[in-house]
């Protein structure tokens, strides 16, 4: 039987994304764990591992509940006072403050290591081998962005088609499910085929699927035909396919611009 939550106090939330475990959460989760087993807290509390939390910056971290504190640059020495102040509701001390990320009631966040945004840039005009003159610029390659495209224009498919290199166009009024159940690969499906797509980061000695890995997502408006459409490329400058929009007023080419591409204007003028 799993632990009974109705009985927990606080639950610990420590990321274990890619950038905290080379920060070393995975020594902070087993300090914190050992910490509440050797005081006989283990079934008043709970303690999670997360995937990445969005503050890579700031790793190690760990979010707290009740309150929303989130702590920030953890070792496995000060974890441990900051779980117990929190089980004993007691105030931080001064040095476990500094690790303070954020709190309820806080209007900002203090980090130490802030990095501004990152965005798409301007589309800009371009001599393209495959596409001629374009206007063009790259989005996010990453499953976090790629999987709620496929998701979007499965649900928006008129004037859609996808064409990957090895394969027949298809019209994305065709395609009636997108799966994202396999650890690297995503799937289109329709009546009578499956289309796979490697969306998600893949391990560097698999050579067959750095070859299939989506890693860059351009953006482009043929300026001659005003064709509109994304080129997938893997990382070593190969084209794997490409979408295409039947008019720049297409609904789907809109959200690209809005959600994809964080509101990039195309100026044509």
């Amino acid at each position: 039987m799993g632990k009974n939550i109705a009985n927990t106090t606080h639950t610990f939330l420590f990321c274990d994304g890619g950038s905290c475990q080379k920060a070393g959460s995975e020594q902070v989760t087993r300090a914190a764990r050992a910490y509440l087993r050797n005081n006989n807290l283990w079934d008043k509390t709970h303690t999670i591992k997360t995937r990445c939390n969005g503050r890579c910056e700031d790793a190690p971290t760990c979010i707290v509940q009740p309150g929303e504190f989130w702590y920030k640059e953890l070792t496995p020495e000060k974890i441990t006072p900051i779980v117990k102040s929190h089980i004993n509701n007691e105030p931080l001390n001064q040095e476990d403050e500094t690790n303070l990320l954020y709190k309820k009631g806080w209007k900002e966040q203090i980090s130490n290591n802030e990095r501004a945004p990152i965005k798409p840039k301007p589309f800009e005009l371009k001599n393209d081998a495959e596409l001629g003159e374009c206007f063009i610029t790259k989005g996010f390659s990453s499953d976090q962005y790629l999987y709620p495209l496929f998701l979007y224009l499965l649900e928006n498919p008129k004037g859609i088609t996808l064409a990957m290199a090895d394969k027949n166009p298809v019209s994305f009024e065709k395609i009636n499910a997108v799966n994202y159940s396999d650890t690297h690969t995503l799937e289109l499906k329709t009546e009578t085929t499956i289309i796979k797509l490697t969306i998600a980061a893949v391990p560097k000695e698999n050579k067959e699927l750095q070859q299939s890995k989506i890693s860059s997502t351009e953006y482009f408006h043929q300026k001659e035909t005003a064709l509109t459409g994304i080129r997938f490329k893997n990382k070593f400058g190969e084209i794997l396919g490409k979408i295409t929009f039947d008019s720049i007023e297409n609904k789907a080419w809109e959200y690209c611009t809005k959600i994809q591409l964080q509101n990039t204007c195309l100026d044509l003028t």
